[in-house]
């Protein structure tokens, strides 16, 4: 649900966008600009005093931060204390502080003038927007590295569809049954720890079956022990994969055959290329060729019988066929290729009579419809790297 209420808007005049949710695509940005900023809303504090200690900088200022958001200090009489770009570590209504050795063994400083200010995160309320200093956001980042980013060591986390607590296990020679609310699957590869018998304590074991309140491993460890009253961990070693998406981090191709080049372009940038990596060559030649025949069949569709089928005019291209001789009025205009081989189109439209013209009187009438795509050289639905090259030929 975008947020434009009080219809803010962005430089190309667009409604400026807050927050979207659903089933969407992750959108973090209001408007993607050279530089960040804000508009709206309180978003710089007055610093009166700042201290620091073992990597911790605390600031004395009446402030509404929150944790994580991202903060430039100035002003202040010892530029130590001056720092940029630095996360919330922490805050009240009175003081924050921020992670940074920059002013470790300074002395403290008191009745300052310093200021803070917000750089994201400030557009919290309605009547706010924020420039992002990017032109588009980084393909090198999934949505689970965008949203996990501050995770610690992320992506070498286990999510918690993949971590559960393990209260009690106990075995009998050939198999360990552990009492554990889980989401785990036969064939998982889990790690057990933390439990007080080292035997149940196993890495790289295979789940043999599970349910939601408890799993099993074929392993003779533990044979006639039972441990209770436990709190130890049982995590899957595949919730990289499995679990949390890591590795999905590619892009798909989207289909831009038919579209005009700026639709493509923007298409192909909007799934994750990067401008650089998009070759975008125009002016392909695009020779009228005679039309022979045109079977309609349906009111939907229709078989052009022209030399050169879809060798010429792939599936998902279109296609201009000009006013001329024996051509339906109807059929004039520019249609989506849908079919056909090597001397026949099949081309769709909507409202056709069925008819069938047979032969039609000599003429060049048909043409890839002008500043369309005509190939692209990675498929669509295929799969790329984010640092991936795609080319596009358009026709003249």
């Amino acid at each position: 649900m975008p947020n434009n209420i009080g219809n803010p808007t962005d430089s190309s005049g667009a409604n400026a966008v807050d927050f979207v949710w659903g089933n969407l695509p992750l959108q973090p940005n209001d408007e993607r600009a050279a530089t960040a900023t804000q508009t709206g809303g309180l978003v710089t504090y007055s610093i009166t005093a700042a201290s620091a200690s073992s990597g911790t900088v605390t600031y004395t200022a009446t402030n509404s931060l929150s944790v994580g958001q991202v903060i430039n200090i100035s002003g202040l009489t010892n530029g130590k204390f001056n720092l940029g770009n630095v996360s919330v570590a922490t805050a009240s209504s009175s003081q924050f502080t921020v992670k940074s050795a920059a002013a470790d063994g300074e002395s403290s400083l008191s009745t300052q003038t310093g200021t803070v200010t917000v750089v994201t995160g400030a557009d919290r309320y309605w009547s706010q927007t924020t420039k992002s200093a990017s032109a588009r956001l980084n393909p090198a980042l999934d949505n689970h590295s965008i949203v996990e980013a501050d995770w610690a060591g992320y992506p070498a986390y286990t999510p918690a569809v993949g971590n559960f607590i393990v209260t009690a296990a106990t075995g009998d020679g050939t198999t360990v049954t552990y009492t554990s609310q889980n989401k785990l699957a036969a064939g998982d590869v889990v790690n057990v720890t933390g439990l007080t018998v080292s035997a149940f304590n196993l890495s790289s074991a295979t789940v043999a079956t599970a349910n939601a309140v408890s799993f099993t491993v074929t392993d003779a460890a533990g044979s006639g022990v039972t441990v209770t009253g436990q709190t130890g961990k049982v995590q899957a070693t595949n919730a990289l994969t499995a679990y949390d998406g890591a590795g999905e981090g590619n892009i798909l191709v989207p289909n831009v055959l038919g579209l005009t080049t700026a639709n493509a372009l923007d298409g192909l940038q909007d799934q994750g290329f990067e401008l650089a990596n998009i070759t975008n060559t125009t002016g392909v030649t695009n020779t009228a060729t005679q039309l022979t025949r045109i079977n309609v069949t349906t009111t939907t569709a229709a078989t052009v019988y022209v030399t050169g089928g879809t060798g010429t005019w792939p599936v998902g291209t279109k296609v201009t066929i000009a006013a001329g001789t024996g051509v339906p009025t109807a059929l004039v205009g520019t249609w989506s290729i849908t079919g056909g081989s090597g001397s026949t189109l099949v081309i769709a439209g909507s409202g056709w009579t069925v008819a069938d013209t047979g032969a039609i009187t000599p003429g060049t009438v048909l043409t890839g419809a002008a500043g369309t795509v005509k190939t692209q050289s990675a498929a669509a639905n295929s799969a790329v790297a984010t640092t991936g090259t795609i080319t596009i030929t358009s026709w003249a």
